[in-house]
């Protein structure tokens, strides 16, 4: 029976003394805020003061644009055999500067670049442009016809992201 007493007390003795030197070791090292991280879990609220920011001039600097390439041909006002008049699809008089598009691709009313050419809105539409062509209105019928059939590179001014996706699905 005294070889189990002392067996019983020889444990809780290691046991009395391991717990003793974790305390010790606890106590020790929180005091060095090394172990409030590792066992207690304190949640400090940080508070961050912004200076605020006032910006006076803005200059984009090296702005990536997408183009996309277009098969364009020439259109005049009041051409019988494109069976053209003086109103747009939008309802606007015709007048330089106004393409015809697929209202599908490019809705009415965009503003776009045609590369080497200059700015232009989608203003009307066409019955033989559909998907990746336009019609770029010029004043007069011989200017269309020697303007012909060209391959052109367009990019869409302004932040239209569906617009961009859709032209992506056409290149």
């Amino acid at each position: 029976m005294t070889n189990r007493y002392n067996m019983v007390i020889n444990i809780l003795f290691w046991v009395l003394v391991s717990v003793l030197i974790s305390f010790a070791v606890i106590i020790v090292l929180s005091q060095n805020d090394h172990i409030d991280s590792f066992l207690v879990k304190t949640e400090t609220e940080i508070v961050v003061e912004k200076e605020p920011v006032y910006i006076n001039n803005v200059k984009e600097i090296g702005k990536e644009t997408e183009w996309f390439y277009f098969v364009a041909t020439g259109y005049s006002a009041n051409d019988p055999l494109q069976g053209t008049n003086n109103i747009t699809a939008t309802g606007k008089e015709i007048k330089k500067g106004m393409i015809a598009v697929d209202s599908k691709i490019i809705p009415l009313g965009t503003r776009i670049e045609i590369k080497d050419l200059g700015v232009f809105v989608a203003e009307d539409t066409g019955g033989k442009i559909k998907g990746n062509r336009i019609d770029i209105y010029f004043e007069t019928k011989e200017e269309a016809k020697e303007f012909g059939r060209q391959t052109i590179w367009v990019r869409v001014l302004g932040n239209s992201i569906e617009l961009v996706e859709a032209l992506h699905g056409l290149n």
